[in-house]
């Protein structure tokens, strides 16, 4: 391993030792771990241009110039990824004269978050940039023709056209008795975090699903339900092949009401069986050689799926670096991860698949982590911080001398404001969901802050 982090560490000191760099998209507080990993690599100088403070601290230091541009508060996480890539590409004339000012001759290096679809940033190439033919890929309507093609294992599903004559039909011919799950394409772009998946099991979900998807979309897949945990696994594309890393759990709570389900976050505490685990990391090999020879794919990216009782499927690609890999900077902060990302990306660092992949799982196996957040309408100003006791059963405030168990902050959001609860792990048990924690959490932050977030559940393991 000390090999390999020693080559990392080099490669990339060779990309940016000496740089200035401008960090361009999402919130402030985002950028936080790119300015430090850039830091210990010796980059200089940082523009920071983000579209709001989020909910946490900016990156300071007096290497950092920090530009705001605000945009109106969006309706949904998606709605905010769009406004970003306009701004992107469409900068006001506040952000071109800060970029010329911080950068007159167009010799920094330029980044945006690595799930945004955009590859410039005024008259500057945004380095590391996502391909349009991998974008096309993450659309959901084309999963299950990848899986078939390779042999992933996956729900029943049907794609059909986006209207209620073609839609109903499949869901009546999938049902199992726990409903159907609407999947929406990508004729808007790339669309994540659940915003066009909807959980279908009465009359009142057919009614919302309809209408959002219908106005939206041209395709929508329709798939039977699978009850279990979903749960991610990451590939990492370089020269030599597949670097195939740990499974990670999505934290997705159900509501009883339309949009059933909320992505929350994500955790690498739930150990799925080894059985399971076998699965998802010979599936994402499989992927990432199909993406790797098809279309010419390197870095990170996502499969999703769910571990079941009858075992994981998978029900999406996202060929892009995932939120879900955090769990990386906390377990193995010397790979700098991200930033190998980009430079991989651009060719201009290259790893034995082999060995990264042993470093990350075996990292990952002895360092834990979790955390679930989630939008609210409510508007909230400034960021405040509450120390949390409790578990699976509720939380309540802490007192002074009192160890915690997870930390809930809330603060400024795209929809108004963001509530995130980050857990301890020397304190949160490997093997379960952290479902139930989450759930626990949203509730005291409903009880003592008036969030209106609303009931929620976890779903229960199969096995």
């Amino acid at each position: 391993m000390e090999e390999l982090l020693a080559s990392v560490q080099s490669q990339l000191c060779s990309v940016f030792a000496g740089r200035s760099v401008i960090l361009a998209g999402g919130f402030a507080v985002s950028a936080v771990r790119s300015v430090d990993q850039l830091r210990r690599l010796g980059a200089e100088r940082f523009l920071v241009v983000s579209s709001g403070m989020g909910t946490g601290n900016p990156p300071e230091g007096p290497d950092v110039e920090l530009i705001v541009y605000e945009p109106e508060l969006a309706a949904d996480a998606i709605h905010g990824f769009r406004e970003d890539e306009h701004a992107l590409r469409h900068p006001s004339a506040v952000v071109r004269d800060a970029l010329r000012r911080f950068d007159p001759g167009g010799e920094a290096i330029a980044l945006a978050p690595p799930f945004l679809d955009v590859r410039e940033l005024d008259d500057r190439r945004l380095f590391g940039a996502r391909r349009l033919e991998w974008v096309a890929v993450e659309d959901k309507t084309l999963a299950d023709e990848l899986f078939d093609a390779i042999g992933v294992a996956r729900p029943r599903a049907a794609v059909v056209a986006a209207d209620e004559e073609s839609i109903l039909p499949a869901a009546n011919a999938l049902d199992r008795g726990l409903g159907t799950v609407w999947s929406g394409d990508a004729r808007g772009g790339f669309n994540g975090a659940a915003e066009l998946v909807r959980w279908v099991r009465d009359e009142t979900d057919r009614r919302e699903a309809l209408d959002l998807l219908t106005a939206k979309c041209d395709r929508v897949r329709v798939a039977e339900f699978v009850d279990g945990v979903p749960c991610s696994i990451h590939g990492f594309v370089v020269g030599d092949g597949v670097a195939a890393f740990r499974p990670v759990e999505l934290v997705t709570l159900r509501a009883p009401a339309p949009p059933r389900l909320q992505f929350c976050g994500c955790a690498t505490f739930f150990d799925p069986s080894s059985d399971d685990v076998a699965t998802m990391r010979a599936a994402v090999r499989s992927v990432g050689e199909w993406l790797r020879t098809n279309i010419g794919f390197r870095g990170a990216f996502t499969l999703d799926g769910i571990a079941s009782g009858g075992g994981w499927v998978a029900t999406e690609c996202n060929p892009r670096f995932g939120a879900g890999l955090g769990y990386v900077d906390v377990a193995l902060p010397e790979s700098c991860l991200l930033m190998l990302h980009y430079a991989v990306v651009e060719g201009l660092a290259d790893v034995p698949s082999a060995d990264l992949a042993a470093a990350v799982v075996d990292a990952s196996a002895r360092t834990r982590w979790g955390n679930a957040g989630m939008p609210t309408t409510r508007r909230l100003e400034e960021t405040s911080n509450h120390r949390l006791v409790g578990g699976r059963e509720g939380f309540r405030a802490a007192s002074a001398d009192e160890p915690v168990d997870a930390i809930l902050s809330a603060g400024p959001g795209r929809t108004g404001g963001h509530v995130r609860i980050e857990l301890d792990a020397a304190r949160t048990p490997s093997g379960p969901s952290i479902a139930p924690l989450a759930v626990a959490g949203f509730a005291f932050a409903d009880r003592e802050l008036g969030l209106g977030i609303g009931p929620l559940e976890a779903a229960r393991p199969a096995r």
